[in-house]
Formats: C-alpha cells, structure tokens, sequence
C-alpha cells in the first residue's frame, strides 16, 4: 500500500539515500588517499569526526533543499522505501567489498 509523503518526508528520505552512498564514496576515498586522510583528521581531530559532520550536514541540507522541490508529488512511500534499502545495500556491499580483503580472524593468523 503505497502512501503519500509531506514534503519534509520525501526531501529528508531523499538526503538519506543521497547521504547513505556519500558516506560509502567518502570512506573509499580516505582510505586511498592519505593527503585527503591527513586532511580529514587535522580538520576535526581525527578522520570518523570530519567523516560524520560531512556526512550530517549533507544530509541537513539535502533534506531542506530536497524539501523545497515538491518531491512529494513525485514520491510514494512505497518507492522510497525501495530506494533507501537499495541505497542502504549499496553502501554496504561498498564498504564490506573494500574491506574484505583486509579482514583477520582474530588469533588464527589466517588473513582472508
């Protein structure tokens, strides 16, 4: 059953869909590139700070602007809930798929 959003509703599940990928795409790039790293960690003390307050007010300003452009209209509930979840896989089949290969069984000496 498919149910029809108020504008902050469809603008803020917007942003967290947008947000939900930018976070995956942010993790890559610190991880492969130690100046953007560097960066990160003098900008707020350490890399995950700078991460999340980038991811954060994304999404704050997203979801306002996002709000303001009447996807309400366009939007059910139905299609933003396959939307966040496919977003929500995306971005963790990114980050598990860049970690994977460095994942260690605790005290077997075996890297996978």
């Amino acid at each position: 059953m498919s149910i029809q959003m108020e504008k902050y509703t469809a603008g803020f599940g917007l942003a967290l869909i947008v947000t939900s990928l930018l976070n995956a795409v942010i993790l890559l790039i610190k991880e492969m590139n130690a100046s953007v790293m560097n960066a990160m960690k003098t900008a707020l003390g350490h890399h995950w700070t700078t991460h999340g307050a980038i991811v954060i007010i994304v999404f704050f300003i997203l979801g306002f602007v996002f709000s303001s452009m009447n996807f309400e209209e366009k939007w059910d509930s139905q299609k933003m809930l396959k939307f966040i979840v496919l977003a929500t896989i995306i971005g963790g089949i990114i980050i598990a798929g860049f970690f994977l290969p460095n994942l260690k069984v605790a005290g077997s000496g075996i890297k996978y």
